[in-house]
């Protein structure tokens, strides 16, 4: 049986095709939604969700809540200085969204899949977004229910776009950095692939921002976006894994952003970009992989040939801050090395929790 807001349901209510909407507790499937680099899609396996709101609409909000009472409970919070962030909290729960970019933009029509977005208002927000990357491939759902659900419950906004990510090395040959480039920003540098804005991850960064605010004004998604509507990067710690990692490291080389999350990767042996000099800051840059994935070599290089800060660390028998490094490497127990580094069902527990949720808590900058 499963618990929203607008009911009870014997089965999970289905998804509009086309729409736009929030996701009632239970009608969504919490998987790995991992896409591997040799681009196979992981079968999906079911994980209870917490209660979910059901906003379709701005008027959904309760704009008649007394105003000395609502400022009690309205989250203003800053990371640098203005604007401020103004979060809604007066009923607090997971705000969840899942929508495909043609819903927002006609002209988005590249691996058109669900796209994810999550923000928990049991938790104080952060003012910090966290835009996830999924796997190799074309797959059907764009990033981690769980792993978004972890962050969005650690006071995050979180955001998983699809963007195109069905090239590789043997394609792009030595200048894959191009070819991700290219996927991120939507602007021309290589040959084999011809990405346009709407298409981009970047573009889809802000038209999906732009749409959740729409939604859901009360959790203050533009708040992301500057006056003329640019990520606000500064505020944006960009991760993901696998592929999406190694396209993490290329933005943090490319944008000012706040923090740079790989998971299981990045990858790219060998490619120039991995050794050039980033606009992110190297100290921000974090990596972790898992000893029983096939390519953990392949990580620990791309560690050292982006000269991230220390020795690669075995998180297993360590302590945060775990010596100030921010290469990490495990030994745990997983049926898959690759997708243990993302919550869901491959990631170790220890009871209700993530084994490495420390590790996790350190990458993110959780306090």
């Amino acid at each position: 049986m499963f618990v929203g807001c607008t009911g009870t349901f014997d089965d999970p209510p289905t998804r509009d095709a086309g729409s736009a909407d929030t996701i009632v507790d239970g009608s969504i499937d919490t998987s790995d939604d991992v896409s591997m680099d040799a681009m196979d899609s992981e079968p999906m396996d079911s994980e209870p969700m917490d209660a979910i709101d059901t906003m379709n609409a701005p008027d959904a909000l309760d704009s008649g809540a007394d105003d000395a009472d609502a400022a009690d409970d309205v989250a203003d919070t800053n990371v640098d200085a203005e604007p401020p962030l103004v979060v809604d909290r007066t009923d607090p729960a997971l705000h969840a969204f899942e929508f495909t970019p043609s819903d927002v933009d006609g002209e988005a029509t590249m691996h058109d899949a669900t796209q994810l977005a999550y923000l928990d208002t049991r938790s104080e927000p952060r003012g910090v977004l966290v835009v996830y990357l999924h796997g190799a491939g074309s797959p059907s759902t764009c990033g981690s229910r769980d792993h978004g659900q972890l962050l969005a419950d650690r006071g995050f906004h979180v955001l998983s776009p699809c963007y195109v990510s069905d090239y590789g090395v043997g394609n792009c040959d030595d200048d894959i950095g191009g070819c991700r480039l290219e996927a991120f920003e939507g602007v021309d540098h290589h040959d084999f692939i011809s990405i346009s804005r709407p298409n981009s991850a970047e573009g889809r960064i802000v038209a999906a921002l732009a749409h959740l605010d729409m939604l859901h004004p009360g959790g203050d998604w533009s708040y992301f976006l500057s006056e003329d509507g640019e990520p606000r990067w500064d505020r944006i710690i960009v991760s993901g894994i696998s592929h999406g990692a190694s396209s993490s490291g290329v933005i943090g080389m490319n944008r000012l952003v706040r923090g740079v999350v790989m998971l299981s990767g990045p990858l790219d042996s060998g490619q120039a970009w991995l050794r050039g000099d980033p606009i992110t800051p190297i100290e921000r840059f974090y990596g972790f992989t898992h000893e029983d994935d096939s390519q953990h070599p392949g990580h620990l290089n791309a560690f050292e040939d982006l000269r991230m800060v220390g020795e690669p660390i075995w998180i297993d028998d360590a302590e945060p801050p775990y010596e100030g490094s921010t290469r990490f490497r495990s030994r745990a127990e997983t049926s898959n090395g690759h997708s243990a580094t993302q919550a869901g069902s491959r990631s170790p527990r220890e009871g209700d929790s993530y084994t490495y949720e420390p590790v996790w808590d350190v990458m993110y900058g959780v306090d």
